[in-house]
């Protein structure tokens, strides 16, 4: 039964492709990870239970942002759009990047600093590698609260990871400054294992990879090279490599308990594949139509202003399987809450043509013009957990950079 819906979303995303002439335009690239995201699930976790209604919404979902998406690549053909290219400068964005990247370096130092005197090992008679566990113990206590000057230099990693992907695209780079390029993955890195937490690595990936990913759109040649293959081969390694990770935090931040590291399979598949079943079976259960305007969608910045407390596990667990439970949902538990059922198919309808149109005008060889599209492949590609618009860091830094560009190519 499954089968279907699996067999639509992808010839979704095929046909899309076919027409739009690129996997990287937004209906195309969100049918084909979610083609992969329904996929995965269903073959690595076949024991959790996932309800079919769920999947259907999803589909609907994927074909309406791409209804949306063909529409506008209609119209702008249509009108034969002539654009005026403008070359592109990486030096002009590399001053920036080393700004953000010691800023970043900075505060890593600094946190060393701060959770050895404050995990001191005479009072905790522990180890280095029990760090990670206490800075956890207090998070989730609700007992974290670096210094500003910190955690402000750690929101730099964001902005410097964005501008790295950024950079990375253009061509003739120097090995050099090929390799320096990665620098603020190493920080994100770093900050996950101090903290004992996987979501800054996380984000650092996918916003370095979401920037290069849309730079590659001002490249005149970029429809004739096979970059869906880049990205599933790329996205094969990353899986490997953050599953590694995955397992080595989440043993540090348990302690490093061998009773845990026995459990740590199940935590895994779970983190990895449980958001299908938690949404689609939060979905069929719905009673009504909900519309929060936007705050679970945009939580972080209405957290911010104080219009609602944003707590650090924003759902509440639910059971997939027997013994198996999570608290992920997807971003598409938020979106339905916030706009409901009819409403978010209709709003991404809009979005799939707006961001089409970015995807169309990206021809004015502006490397700011990518800063959009970036937004929406990183949105995409965390969806699967949560609406990456959660985070007011990540948020901000796509603002932070987007006034760097634009001062620098004005």
């Amino acid at each position: 039964m499954e089968a279907f819906p699996i067999l639509i979303i992808s010839m979704t995303a095929f046909v899309t492709k076919k027409i739009g002439g690129s996997w990287l335009s937004p209906g195309a690239f969100f049918s084909t990870c979610w083609t992969f995201f329904l996929l995965f699930p269903l073959l690595l976790a076949p024991n959790y239970n996932i309800n079919i209604s769920g999947l259907w919404y999803i589909v609907i979902f994927s074909m309406s942002c791409s209804c949306g998406a063909l529409l506008a690549n209609r119209i702008y053909k249509s009108k034969q759009i002539i654009l005026y290219s403008k070359t592109n400068n990486y030096d002009l964005l590399i001053k920036p990047f080393y700004f953000f990247i010691l800023i970043s370096f900075l505060g890593l130092f600094l946190l060393s600093n701060y959770v050895l005197n404050k995990y001191n090992y005479q009072y905790y008679n522990t180890n280095y590698l029990s760090i990670p566990n206490l800075i956890a113990i207090d998070r989730y206590s609700g007992n974290s609260n670096y210094p500003t000057l910190i955690k402000y230099s750690l929101y730099c990693i964001y902005p410097a990871n964005l501008l790295g992907g950024l950079i990375l695209s253009f061509k003739n780079l120097s090995f050099k400054i090929k390799a320096i390029t990665f620098s603020p993955l190493f920080a994100a890195l770093l900050l996950g294992i101090i903290e004992g937490a996987r979501s800054s690595i996380l984000l650092g990936l996918i916003l370095f990879f979401s920037a290069w990913l849309s730079s590659q759109t001002i490249d005149e040649n970029y429809k004739k090279t096979n970059h869906i293959f880049k990205v599933i081969v790329g996205g094969i390694f990353f899986t490997i490599g953050f599953t590694l990770l995955f397992i080595v935090i989440q043993w540090l931040r348990q302690g490093m308990d061998k009773i845990v590291f026995e459990l740590i399979f199940d935590r895994v598949q779970a983190y990895f594949f449980g958001y299908l079943a938690a949404f689609t079976q939060w979905f069929v259960n719905i009673e009504g139509n909900s519309f929060s305007g936007g705050l679970n969608t945009f939580a972080g910045p209405f957290n911010l202003i104080g219009i609602i407390e944003r707590p650090l596990g924003f759902y509440e667990p639910i059971s997939i399987s027997s013994g198996i439970s999570t608290n992920i949902f997807t971003a598409f538990r938020g979106i339905v809450n916030d706009f409901s059922i009819s409403g978010s198919i209709i709003i991404v309808f809009i979005l799939g043509f707006i961001f089409q149109v970015f995807f169309e005008n990206i021809n004015s060889k502006k490397i700011i013009s990518t800063l959009p599209l970036s937004m929406f492949y990183a949105f995409t590609l965390y969806s699967p957990l949560i609406s990456i618009f959660h985070y007011n860091s990540i948020m901000f830094s796509w603002l932070i950079v987007f006034l760097v560009i634009r001062d620098k190519q004005n």
